[in-house]
């Protein structure tokens, strides 16, 4: 039985409650307007609909809660009231006929392609995560993270503007996100402060990716959304305009001089025709000469006088010199704005609002092919979601659904844990001819990293030692028996195998009180003896050991020491440091993990580390034929460089010697042959010749040509 929620605000509620304590939300609420979804609806039997967030030209942004992860979420339905709509009390859409219906598909097949791409920015903090993607009720919907704060626009209302100070963090961020998303030819073209999100925890996301390329042709009206006043860029106003990256700069600029001065800009066209936008420091804005300059010359309305990228924007922010750009250009006719388009524009602006669901980020799921009503035909089947499944149950599943399920790689995850499915390679609910080949892919769960022994190291490089093994670095100063100025602890033990982005604790020493500079300590001979043992034997003195650095060696066990500076015999004063060379023994290196690699991988990934291979060929019903299956020496484990390491690599199906019928001619079905001593009747048998021979070579496996961008996620 489904637990109780508010559909206001997803928590659990009392039997009998009417009002949830939490938010003040009604049960039994109905839904804002009729053709939005009901709240407690559920789709693909596991989101629950709450409470509706946004809504507008294109759709509808739904509170939702995922029943198998236990979280809440967002939830954006395609829906543009254009070319759709839903009557009272149902949850298939109503899809307008003709033309519009066209519009329609063409628009859902775009919507779900921008998350497709934008699912790529799992990692990069300032967009949106998107969890999900798939069909239902005839269109199509996207689950996103839900985002507790509010957008940059409600912040602004409240407090009129921002300093300087306070809004370039904001415009960074923003400005780190957009560099990821032009990497990707990728292009905003609705940065607005109604699109850049503030978290409680002052986290800023960027929200509503290319709402632009959800309106399908110049005819539809839904294309007034890009005319947002004061932000759009004058090459939007145009159907053949030179849109790039330079566009969403014109418009981040926009927003900086809106946070700052509390103004929006004038319109583009207008600026176009008679530019009187007055510089930040002319309004009485407090901002360096450079600063206000950057911000210039990336509002510049033309092209080519422009900031043209997020990064070179960011640069030129952080410049202690900037330039302004002033390009005087042809006067020309064009007209002011007619008064029809502003109008459509802000129908158009408020609409958008409600797009504040659209959005990407990383690991995702998608289910564009929808899981339809209709009887897959025969000799097809469907293809189930076999995503974050573990591996031996989605072979199983892949084969039941008569699918031919090859593993073809394994790569690092995040989101997804080791051993279980991270993607594959026909999205779910596709039907195809049975016996298909469905590849997927494998979760290597977190990437691991080795710690390294910082003891003794000035602190410095030990942070930069530490954090290049992907470590998260903490770290208090104090008195310790260890140099001043370098490690004299570490939480983690060195060598010790863990998760990139686990948090190391390190002590910086102060030093130990006492000791006389006047007084005057013979050095030692320390080669050979151990770092930890020479240390405080010489602070039992007063000289302190300084780790300069650790080198392999054969003759000196690890941890000991290799030479010293300076040497023995030498007299230092007291609370003076000796440099040393610390052994790291033989070397050794950790053995990638290469299951499921292609061989080429495999061979390189070993050489990257002094590591040869040998390999043994083995059939395999599950493995990509010419992947590694397995490695005889396990991932992680530390080896000598120089080793071999042994790989075992498909070759495919077992070869399986095909059965003779009993007559010794072709048959449609194999049958077992007749055994000698059971003669065929005179009357029916035929005529003596010779059996053809055996073959045990079964036939060739076409090659599939599998590109590995078949990848979901590239």
């Amino acid at each position: 039985m489904m637990e109780r929620r508010c559909m206001g605000c997803m928590r659990l509620l009392e039997e009998e409650a009417v009002y949830c304590p939490d938010c003040g939300y009604k049960v039994g609420t109905a839904p804002l307007e009729a053709y939005h979804m009901a709240p407690g609806t559920v789709l693909e039997e596991r989101y629950l609909i709450g409470r509706v967030l946004g809504f507008g030209g294109f759709g509808i942004t739904y509170l939702g809660y995922d029943l198998v992860l236990d979280k809440k979420t967002a939830i954006k339905e395609y829906l543009p009231g254009e070319f759709a709509t839903r009557m009272p009390n149902q949850t298939q859409l109503t899809i307008y006929s003709g033309e519009k219906e066209e519009q329609f598909q063409a628009g859902k097949e775009k919507f779900i392609d921008e998350a497709r791409r934008l699912a790529k920015f799992q990692s990069v903090p300032e967009v949106v995560h998107v969890f999900d993607c798939f069909e239902a009720n005839d269109t199509a919907y996207i689950v996103m993270e839900f985002l507790d704060g509010e957008t940059l626009k409600t912040r602004l209302e409240r407090t009129g503007k921002m300093s300087v100070e306070q809004a370039l963090p904001v415009i960074f961020d923003v400005l780190h996100a957009l560099e990821a998303v032009h990497e990707e030819k990728i292009l905003h073209r609705d940065i607005a402060p109604d699109n850049i999100f503030i978290t409680k925890d002052d986290q800023i996301k960027l929200l509503d990716f290319g709402a632009a390329r959800f309106a399908t042709t110049t005819r539809s009206r839904s294309l007034t959304v890009l005319f947002k006043p004061g932000y759009a860029p004058e090459e939007q106003y145009r159907s053949r305009g030179d849109q790039g990256t330079w566009t969403d700069v014109y418009s981040l600029a926009a927003v900086f001089y809106r946070m700052i001065t509390g103004i929006t800009p004038e319109d583009a066209l207008e600026r176009s025709v008679h530019d009187t936008l007055k510089r930040p420091s002319k309004l009485g804005v407090k901002i360096g000469p450079n600063t206000e300059n950057a911000l210039m010359n990336a509002l510049n309305v033309t092209v080519e006088s422009r900031t043209q990228t997020a990064k070179q924007f960011e640069d030129e922010l952080m410049a202690n010199v900037v330039k302004r750009i002033v390009v005087k250009k042809e006067e020309a006719d064009v007209g002011r704005w007619p008064r029809w388009v502003k109008v459509l524009a802000a129908v158009g602006a408020a609409g958008i609002l409600t797009f504040a669901g659209l959005m990407a980020a990383g690991v995702i799921r998608f289910d564009a092919a929808g899981w339809s009503v209709n009887k897959v035909p025969e000799g097809k089947t469907r293809v189930p979601n076999l995503v974050n499944e573990e591996m031996e149950t989605a072979i199983a599943r892949g084969q039941e659904a008569k699918l031919n399920v090859q593993v073809y790689d394994k790569q690092y995850s995040e989101e997804i844990p080791e051993n279980k499915v991270l993607s594959q390679t026909i999205k779910r609910g596709t039907v195809v001819e049975e016996n298909e080949t469905l590849g997927i892919i494998i979760s290597a769960g977190i990437e691991k990293t080795y710690v390294p022994n910082v003891i003794g190291m000035e602190s410095e490089e030990a942070k930069q030692l530490l954090k290049d093994a992907g470590l998260v670095v903490n770290s208090t100063q104090k008195e310790y028996r260890a140099a001043p100025g370098t490690i004299g602890w570490q939480s983690l033990e060195p060598d010790l195998e863990t998760d990139t982005g686990t948090a190391i604790e390190i002590i910086i020493s102060e030093g130990i009180k006492g000791g006389d500079s006047s007084k005057e300590e013979a050095v030692e001979d320390l080669t050979g003896k151990d770092y930890d043992t020479a240390a405080d034997e010489m602070l039992a003195r007063y000289l302190y050991l300084v780790n300069k650095g650790a080198e392999y060696s054969d003759t000196v066990e690890a941890g000991g020491i290799i030479r010293q500076e300076p040497a023995a015999g030498s007299r230092l004063s007291q609370n003076s440091n000796i440099s040393v060379i610390v052994s790291l023994g033989r070397e050794l290196v950790g053995v990638p993990d290469v299951q499921y690699k292609t061989q080429e991988e495999a061979t390189a990934m070993m050489e990257s580390v002094g590591l040869g291979i040998e390999v043994v060929q083995e059939a395999s019903d599950t493995v990509a034929q010419g992947n590694v299956i397995r490695q005889e020496t396990p991932a992680g484990e530390r080896i000598e460089k120089g080793s071999q390491v042994v790989i075992y690599v498909s070759t495919g199906a077992p070869q399986r010697q095909p059965e003779r019928p009993a007559n010794n001619r072709p048959a449609q079905q194999p049958q077992q042959p007749q055994p000698q001593n059971n003669p065929v009747p005179q009357e029916t048998a035929p005529p003596q010749t010779e059996a053809p021979p055996q073959t045990t070579q079964a036939p060739a496996q076409e090659d599939s040509g599998m590109n590995p961008a078949f990848r979901l996620l590239e």
